[in-house]
């Protein structure tokens, strides 16, 4: 079955707004593109077949570049409709599965993209990662890739779920450190912080 990971990600002028109290433009600008490149990293390995980064950016996509993945000119619209847009372009280069991730996961390791392929063990699943707070979705693996209509933002993991039960998928959860902890509050930063120290990291 032939994956493929799709990371979305938002012009740099408007990423990361939230962290506007702690954080200039140009330091949210060279987060977002860090983050962005530890991701990819984290997704270059067996079992993805091709990674796609989708954005209206155009630094954004020649770091995707850079990282040899595949960059994907979002063409208007918000987050979901950026995600279909890579949807279509992920069928249309023959994906039997898709792996969403959200590009702002500074922990993410290939153990936690290996065991969310795993547990893709037959069609006909939604597999969610939830943010550290339980509400949000950071992460999403669909096979097939129409499975679930996208329905990210507040609140996601709600919908995505009540979406996967009317359908009659099977639904898992993957639960861990590398895809609970994204960046948008400075609490958010202050977690990652305490990560940091407690593995005596910079």
């Amino acid at each position: 079955m032939r994956t493929i990971a799709i990371v979305p990600v938002k012009a740099l002028t408007e990423a990361k707004t939230r962290l506007a109290a702690v954080l200039s433009p140009a330091e949210r600008a060279a987060l977002t593109l860090r983050t962005l490149r530890g991701v990819l990293a984290a997704l270059d390995m067996p079992g993805i077949d091709l990674r796609l980064v989708v954005s209206p950016d155009e630094t954004v996509l020649a770091e995707a570049r850079a990282a040899g993945a595949l960059a994907l000119r979002q063409q208007g619209g918000g987050l979901n409709e950026g995600l279909e847009q890579a949807r279509a372009e992920a069928i249309a280069r023959g994906a039997g599965a898709i792996l969403i991730v959200l590009g702002d996961l500074p922990l993410l390791a290939h153990d936690d993209v290996g065991t969310l392929l795993d547990l893709a063990e037959r069609p006909a699943i939604a597999i969610f990662a939830p943010d550290r707070h339980g509400t949000g979705t950071n992460a999403l693996l669909l096979c097939p890739p129409t499975a679930l209509p996208f329905a990210f933002g507040a609140g996601s993991l709600a919908r995505h779920r009540a979406a996967a039960a009317a359908r009659g998928l099977l639904i898992r959860y993957y639960d861990a450190a590398g895809t609970a902890l994204d960046l948008d509050t400075p609490d958010d930063l202050a977690a990652l912080d305490a990560v940091a120290a407690a593995s005596g990291a910079r």
